[in-house]
């Protein structure tokens, strides 16, 4: 072969390279097309995170909001306080009464109109009552971390009237999430729960992946890291811990409360302390109040299941009344307004009410509140 057959052959592999090469790209570019689309149209490759980069891990509060980014309509401030861009106020407006509300993912809501605490500045501000709600609410929040919680906020907000909205799962939350990470001061006093290695450990790789600005980049380090393993085994825990978490409620009273024992006691000290921190604040109890929202099942038990117990709340009430304190259980006001159809205001195969069953508690709430602030 002479030389000039040589540099055709090579000038021919030369061009086939450079075809494959083209090719190559062209579908690289195309996949990653595809998983930028895929992801606005609802993902069959969760390659932003949503569910997880809303929440970061904290040594105060065990999980807080992602203040840098703004997820389905929830910003919040450094503090962890919901922004609202727009609040219905009076126009004769001379004075806020500042409401901070806690709760778990009821009280955090949705996008900006739909959360509890925005609902009732709504339906008060038709009374003409003014308020400036600060809603600390957030996904899987209770007692236990309410009270480091207030220990932070309080100095800084220093309201007027606080609000807490107890439910079934923070008796759960309490005893099985969050108490082996409790940290106490000398005094025995809860300052902090901390978060778990593991959930500090799948944000950590969430990070690493998110690094990748590519989204073909993303998804080869998904397959090729432990992130799947972190994120299979977290998924089969809360699945364990989803089948557990009404057990309490749905045993007969007496069975409950003797099953529970324990885990009663450590509950309703951590409400308890809620009062005492408190206290250390001088914080006039009156401007206090203890509610609480049922779930479906405690207007309607589903076909084979019994209605749920009111055990959570009536240990609520307990240290409520031996403090002196305000409680709202909302259930019987909400059982005359959903006219013997409370399935239709509960988001299907969901714990939470759906909009309409959140502006019918909401009103329900400012009805109570209407009296108490008006004065």
């Amino acid at each position: 072969m002479n030389q000039k057959e040589v540099a055709k052959k090579e000038s021919s592999v030369a061009v086939v390279l450079a075809f494959y090469a083209i090719m190559g790209l062209l579908g690289a570019a195309s996949i990653e097309i595809f998983l930028r689309l895929q992801q606005i149209f609802g993902p069959a490759y969760e390659l932003e995170f949503a569910s997880l980069t809303n929440q970061t891990p904290s040594d105060i509060v065990n999980h807080a909001p992602n203040t840098s980014v703004a997820i389905a309509g929830r910003k919040f401030d450094k503090f962890g306080i919901r922004q609202y861009s727009s609040l219905e106020r009076p126009e004769n407006c001379a004075q806020s009464k500042k409401i901070l509300f806690l709760g778990d993912s009821f009280m955090e809501g949705y996008d900006e109109t739909h959360t509890i605490p925005f609902l009732i500045t709504k339906s008060l501000a038709r009374e003409n009552i003014c308020i400036e709600p600060f809603n600390a609410g957030l996904s899987s929040y209770s007692p236990a971390i309410f009270v480091p919680q207030i220990r932070m906020l309080y100095p800084i907000i220093k309201p007027d009237y606080i609000i807490i909205d107890i439910d079934e799962t923070d008796f759960y939350d309490d005893n099985v999430r969050y108490k082996q990470f409790i940290s106490r001061d000398a005094l025995g006093r809860n300052i902090a729960v901390k978060s778990g290695s593991g959930y500090r450990e799948v944000m950590a790789e969430v990070d690493r992946v998110r690094a990748q600005s590519l989204y073909i980049m993303r998804l080869i380090q998904i397959q090729f890291s432990k992130y799947l393993k972190l994120i299979n085994s977290t998924s089969a825990q809360r699945t364990a811990e989803n089948a557990a978490i009404f057990e309490l409620s749905k045993l007969d009273a007496d069975s409950a409360r003797a099953k529970f024992k324990d885990e009663l006691t450590f509950f309703k000290s951590n409400v308890q302390e809620i009062i005492t921190a408190l206290k250390e604040y001088n914080f006039d109890l009156d401007h206090l109040i203890f509610i609480r929202h049922p779930h479906l099942e405690h207007l309607s038990g589903e076909a084979g299941e019994p209605v749920f117990n009111n055990v959570v709340f009536e240990t609520v009430k307990d240290v409520a009344a031996a403090n002196d304190v305000k409680i709202y259980d909302s259930l019987s006001d909400l059982q005359a307004a959903f006219a013997g159809r409370p399935e239709t205001y509960y988001f299907k195969n969901d714990m939470h009410f759906n909009f309409k069953g959140m502006e019918a508690y909401s009103e329900a709430v400012s009805a109570k509140l209407a009296p108490l602030l008006a004065k």
